[in-house]
């Protein structure tokens, strides 16, 4: 039997070949984890998932071989060492990305394998091009990739940024002489939400993580203020008020960038240095790798442009902290590449760098789990300030982090938690008196299967329950995604909800009645108000532990996410509150509005 599995978008000519050969010839059979064109919705069997268990065996075989990718040594040198530029270490620029994109490929090799089991042949469409890369070592599979075509260039994108740029730079000119006598950077390059402003008590834009700290930051430190480079590709780039605001403790990122461009030097080391990083990539494609290494090399050497973007960005802030005696640099999100390749600009010239906890951490998080050797390297921070004692067993028995650098200050964003648990949070969301508000936190996960199946099940829940609005907060990332959500609860049949995106967090959080994520850090944040967290998790992984730690209700499908609401509301369940005062002491240190002086007076310290 022949058996045809569509995993991607497919075009109108692809449709009509595959009619086609249901016309030709018998024995066919289709499957699909997509939205078929109309004409092959009839012909379709349906959905093939993999299971829950051959997931997670996925993900942990994956997350040690990219772990010990860096580690493989290519005639007597680490791959690491390969790929090292002075501080600047491009495998893990690349590593958390990495991961997860040759975790999805090994989703679908395993699917394929598995149909290769039971199909003398089958034909596959898929996006991933990587499998050119990969032998199956079977004669009756064929992979059909989609025709990507030529990526516009949006010139809208480019005369925004320009007109950004530079802009940017000429307020920059007078903000540079402010910043002289400084010692001390935080980086602020979050994307800007709506919060509410710790002394107003009035909602406006600003770091969601941060903003707290920043209010109190004296004249000792400076603000970097880091916006990324957009895609040329891509839509619009949006022009916001405060991308331009003055502040005499803020520096725009784009003048250091724009002295590395006009900087001889900086253009040396970076052609110097690219020839360099080039001679690894030969050393490494010459050596005997196994399948999965030759997937991630050549995943690696896809990503050669953003690496000589971060090498220049390295080069370039090189340059800038030789002109300053700063002490210190911190930032949250420390480990990405972005904000990385500034941080090892720092260590370069002997400055103290010093990272941040912004969210949960886990066991397969390739931000924070490290091998001796990386951290022998000084790979991390020189301090990682985190929430509590569980983050800092969790670092130094799985990250292999060192002790010492691991400093617990709570986290920054509760400052707020004492005044808002104190304010009057009326007329928020103006419901009738018996409805109750239910939150769903959503996020951009990795798996795509899994975030829709998440979203549906929330929505059909919340279509079958009386006297409830349902909420779907989505993650910055997911900026763009209304029409997504919109979709999903259209196919529930869900009516009583609304989608939200500019809306802070906390105040959200104190209002509602139940919280639903799937392991997102707002389930964290929920329990520092008590109210009762749901975590929606289809293949039972329990990433962050909320389940374990008896805080959070588990839902795996949506029989099961409904009997918990019904049963929340009605109080034949309630929270633990027992658990849920550990859980704070254990993970969030204290709640009590005093976590960014704790911050400020240990980088004073140092």
């Amino acid at each position: 039997m022949e058996a045809i599995f569509i995993n991607r978008q497919i075009s109108n000519t692809e449709a009509k070949n595959i009619q086609k050969k249901f016309k030709d010839i018998d024995g066919i059979v289709l499957y699909s984890n997509v939205n078929l064109p109309t004409e092959l919705n009839n012909l379709s069997k349906g959905s093939i998932e993999l299971t829950a268990e051959e997931k997670r065996n996925i993900n942990y075989d994956i997350f040690e071989q990219v772990l010990n990718f860096g580690e493989k040594k290519i005639e007597g040198t680490p791959v690491t060492e390969l790929l090292m530029i002075e501080k600047a270490s491009i495998w893990h620029y690349h590593k958390f990305r990495t991961y997860f994109y040759i975790r999805n490929l090994y989703y679908e090799i395993k699917l394929i394998k598995n149909l290769l089991n039971k199909f003398d042949k089958v034909i596959f469409y898929s996006v991933n091009e990587s499998f050119k890369y990969y032998d199956f070592k079977s004669s009756g599979l064929e992979i059909k990739f989609s025709n990507p075509g030529s990526k516009k260039i949006n010139f809208v994108t480019i005369i925004k940024y320009s007109f950004f740029f530079f802009l940017r730079i000429l307020i920059a000119l007078f903000q540079q002489n402010q910043i002289k006598k400084r010692k001390h950077i935080v980086i602020d390059h979050a994307i800007k939400q709506i919060i509410i402003n710790i002394k107003t008590f009035k909602e406006e834009y600003g770091n969601y993580f941060l903003a707290y700290l920043f209010e109190k930051l004296d004249d000792d430190f400076f603000i970097l203020d880091d916006v990324e480079i957009p895609k040329l590709n891509l839509p619009d780039f949006k022009l916001h008020t405060y991308f331009f605001r003055k502040s005499k403790n803020r520096l725009f990122g784009e003048f250091v960038i724009f002295k590395g461009l006009l900087s001889r030097k900086v253009r040396v080391e970076l052609k110097k240095y690219t020839l360099k990083l080039e001679m690894g990539y030969k050393s490494i494609a010459a050596a005997n790798l196994n399948d999965t290494e030759n997937l991630i090399f050549q995943h690696l050497t896809s990503l050669h442009k953003t690496s000589k973007l971060f090498i220049f960005k390295y080069f370039s802030y090189k340059r800038f902290f030789r002109k300053y005696k700063i002490k210190t640099i911190t930032s949250i999100d420390e480990n990405s590449a972005r904000i990385k390749s500034i941080l090892d600009a720092a260590k370069s010239q002997n400055i103290h760098t010093i990272g941040i906890q912004h969210g949960t951490i886990h066991e397969l998080h390739p931000a924070y789990i490290y091998t001796p050797d990386d951290q022998n390297g000084k790979i991390v921070p020189d301090y990682t300030l985190i929430w509590g004692k569980h983050w800092k067993e969790l670092l130094i028995q799985k990250g292999n982090y060192r002790q010492e650098s691991l400093i617990t200050t709570g986290q920054i964003r509760t400052d707020i938690i004492p005044k808002l648990l104190k304010a009057d949070k009326k007329g928020y969301y103006k419901l009738s008196k018996n409805t109750k508000l239910i939150v769903f936190a959503s996020q951009p996960q990795r798996d795509p299967v899994l975030r829709k199946q998440a979203a549906f099940d929330v929505f059909k829940a919340a279509s079958e329950i009386e006297n409830i609005y349902l909420v779907v907060k989505l993650h910055p990332a997911e900026k763009d995604d209304f029409k997504y959500y919109n979709t999903i609860a259209k196919e529930a049949g869900c009516k009583n909800y609304s989608i939200i995106l500019e809306f802070d967090l906390y105040l959200l959080i104190s209002t509602c009645d139940i919280l639903i994520t799937c392991f997102s850090t707002v389930g964290a944040e929920t329990v520092y108000f008590n109210k009762p967290l749901i975590i929606l998790d289809h293949i039972r992984q329990d990433v962050q532990g909320y389940h374990k730690e008896g805080i959070a209700f588990q839902a795996t499908n949506k029989e099961e996410l409904k009997n918990i609401i019904e049963n929340l509301l009605s109080g034949k369940s309630k929270i633990n509150r027992s658990a849920y005062q550990n859980y704070i002491e254990n993970y969030a240190f204290r709640i009590d509005g005093k976590v960014s002086e704790r911050i400020i007076q240990f980088i004073k310290s140092i």
